[in-house]
């Protein structure tokens, strides 16, 4: 590779046991190969998928790679984006120190991600239709408040351009609330309708589970939900990832570290203050 090439883009994601989100991935990255002008690969996180950072790192300096800018696959910045990602690659420069490392950021609250969301909740959801009906953004959940908060941010500014004046958020684990508990909520404040959106990149097993979860409560409660899904490998989400990386090479990747566990005392995660970025201690959010 010359100097004057592009450096080739690393696609760090979590990781899945659903086929279908390995087969997302393969599609993210046909997009990002179509409008990217170097090498593109991809790690996953989890041990269970393959391959991981080294092994990526090791196949793209064997294909003579000498600089790589990595971006997080990931919705938000909690511990998998302050400390896995990091860690992993951290210990590939190390492994490989011809090769020139930059990071980007998490794609967390792009706008092309809202668009792409309204567009997915648009195709369930009547505009005209929206008095009453409440707005319910899911995520994963982490220990890291920070990453959690983004979530409540993400559902307001949601709702702000989709017009709902009723929006909820729930997590699938973790943290709370759960959605069966916002469903029960909603339904006692006389919703009969919801619309349940995933604020998450590619197919898993977590997402199910919540949407399983949220028709169950509907049931229970006389509310009917309509799942209008989750971002998912669209042209959109290459835009993110590409915005990210232009950020990287350019020297302008930035964190939101405003209140970061790591640098403001929060209840409960006091312990976490002045720790080393890799030093997730993961302990559970106190309910």
């Amino acid at each position: 590779m010359t100097d004057d090439a592009p450096p080739a883009l690393l696609v760090v994601a979590h990781g899945t046991r659903d086929a279908d989100g390995g087969r997302e991935m393969a599609t993210l990255l046909d997009l990002l190969r179509a409008r990217y002008a170097g090498p593109v690969a991809h790690a996953w996180l989890e041990s269970f998928a393959e391959p991981g950072i080294p092994a990526a790192v090791e196949q793209l300096a064997l294909a003579g790679v000498t600089r790589i800018v990595s971006v997080p696959l990931l919705a938000f910045g909690a511990g998998h984006a302050k400390t896995d990602v990091p860690n992993g690659l951290a210990a590939a420069a190390a492994a490989h120190p011809d090769v020139t490392f930059a990071h980007g950021r998490v794609l967390g609250l792009h706008p092309a991600l809202f668009a792409l969301a309204r567009a997915r909740i648009d195709a369930v959801s009547p505009p005209s239709g929206r008095n009453g009906e409440v707005l319910v953004v899911t995520a994963s959940g982490s220990s890291d408040p920070d990453a959690n908060g983004d979530l409540a941010k993400v559902a307001r500014f949601l709702a702000e351009g989709t017009g709902h004046r009723w929006v909820d958020y729930a997590f699938a684990g973790v943290t709370w609330p759960r959605v069966d508990e916002v469903v029960a909520r909603a339904a006692a404040a006389g919703a009969r309708r919801a619309v349940l959106f995933s604020w998450s990149l590619l197919a898993g097993l977590l997402e199910r589970h919540v949407a399983a979860a949220a028709r169950q409560a509907g049931a229970e409660h006389g509310v009917s939900v309509a799942d209008a899904g989750r971002l998912g490998p669209e042209p959109l989400v290459a835009e993110a990832v590409l915005d990210r990386c232009a950020e990287a090479v350019a020297g302008d990747a930035r964190m939101n570290c405003d209140l970061c566990a790591y640098r403001v005392p929060l209840p409960g995660l006091e312990q976490r203050v002045a720790a080393p970025s890799g030093g997730g201690t993961g302990a559970r959010v106190r309910r």
